[in-house]
């Protein structure tokens, strides 16, 4: 019955909605008019004292308020017409002879309507019979009036094309959106199979050197692969969960290496909460692996810091060996990372890859501070 009753409810909602965005509607049609009459009542006072004229204000109010009454009543009737007969094409030679018929009809009613109501208002256009003042205002003011559905129908279209400008904004960012995340989706499925290529390589070494280690390390690689596939979907996860996949990835890789890695993490607890792309750190570790340790023969070292420097983060990984080349080329894992900030952060982040000077390759990133919510 519960069930029954929210979707009764869920179904009416809509209904409601549709029904207080027509009152709205109706209600700022008034509202215009009332804004068009009182313009053109001023104006004709004005006039009058010009001229000398006796007319009160409260008459000629009146008169331009009853005029405005029923072109408001006659606004939905052109704003329907101009639904469904749009100024468009293919069919704008049929919309133009329909919307010529309905201003002629529309300024007829107006005028009928008006000739009712002028020997009430004090109108000066009065004759003695209803149909002597329609044929008077018939030949005085129609084509006068002609105009005023034009000018409905125009403000309709004009309306309709900023909808649409709007909406086509909006389909267009939703597109980016999608595009942007099936790249980022794609950067991170090309991580994953480069990593699992090294650690692999790994177990095979120490299964011919260290049976119990290659176990222990296998074991520890498919915990960080459940991990990860836990978080496929996630983009960005906290800085302390990022550390915690980089720590079993150092464990693996300090399998490989055995005493000539030794590393250092050193992230402050108030920064661990801070928000960070899934997976950013492990291909700066591993860059700083293959240049730090690779490339030579003693033993090497790796710092991974963290910092909060007003509304950024800052993270930095730092290796001892022999730095970059003097030319090089970034290599899977640092050219997907710098692709992935820009589609991440846009201009609000830095991606660095340098030689410091004390010898060895500082990678830093700087990110907005963000913190779950």
């Amino acid at each position: 019955m519960a069930q029954l009753a929210r979707e009764e409810h869920e179904g009416a909602r809509p209904v409601v909605e549709n029904g207080a965005a027509i009152g709205r509607r109706g209600v700022a049609i008034l509202a215009a008019w009332a804004v068009v009459a009182m313009l053109f009542a001023g104006q004709a006072w004005i006039a009058a004292q010009v001229r000398g004229e006796p007319l009160a204000w409260a008459r000629a109010s009146a008169i331009w308020l009853v005029w405005a009454a029923v072109w408001a009543a006659l606004t939905p009737i052109a704003l329907r017409l101009e639904a469904r007969f749009p100024l468009q094409r293919p069919h704008l030679l049929g919309a133009l002879a329909v919307h010529g018929v309905a201003s002629a009809a529309c300024a007829l009613v107006n005028l009928a309507l008006f000739a009712l109501a002028a020997p009430i208002i004090g109108a000066s256009q009065v004759e003695p019979t209803w149909l002597g003042t329609f044929s008077r205002l018939l030949g005085t003011t129609l084509l006068l009036n002609l105009p005023v559905y034009w000018l409905i129908v125009a403000a309709a279209h004009g309306e309709r094309l900023v909808r649409a400008a709007r909406e086509k904004d909006r389909r267009q960012l939703r597109l980016e959106a999608q595009l942007a995340d099936a790249r980022l989706q794609t950067l991170r499925t090309q991580l994953q199979p480069h990593f699992l290529f090294n650690a692999l390589n790994t177990i095979s070494v120490l299964m011919h050197e260290n049976v119990d280690s290659a176990d222990r390390i296998l074991l520890q690689l498919s915990a960080l692969l459940r991990r990860s596939l836990d978080s496929t979907d996630a983009h960005e996860v906290t800085l302390g969960e990022e550390i915690g996949f980089l720590e079993s990835y150092l464990e693996i890789e300090q399998a490989r290496f055995g005493g000539r890695l030794s590393y250092r993490i050193l992230i402050p607890d108030q920064v661990r909460e801070a928000r960070v792309p899934n997976l950013i750190l492990q291909p700066l570790v591993e860059n700083a692996l293959r240049h730090g340790l690779a490339t030579r023969a003693g033993p090497g070292r790796v710092e991974i810091k963290a910092d909060r420097q007003g509304d950024s983060l800052l993270l930095r990984v730092v290796d001892d060996g022999r730095g970059l080349p003097s030319a090089t080329t970034e290599r899977v894992g640092l050219a997907n990372t710098r692709a992935r900030l820009r589609l991440l952060y846009a201009d609000r982040q830095r991606f660095d890859v340098r030689n410091s000077d004390d010898g060895g390759v500082i990678a830093e990133i700087e990110l907005p501070w963000r913190t779950a919510p």
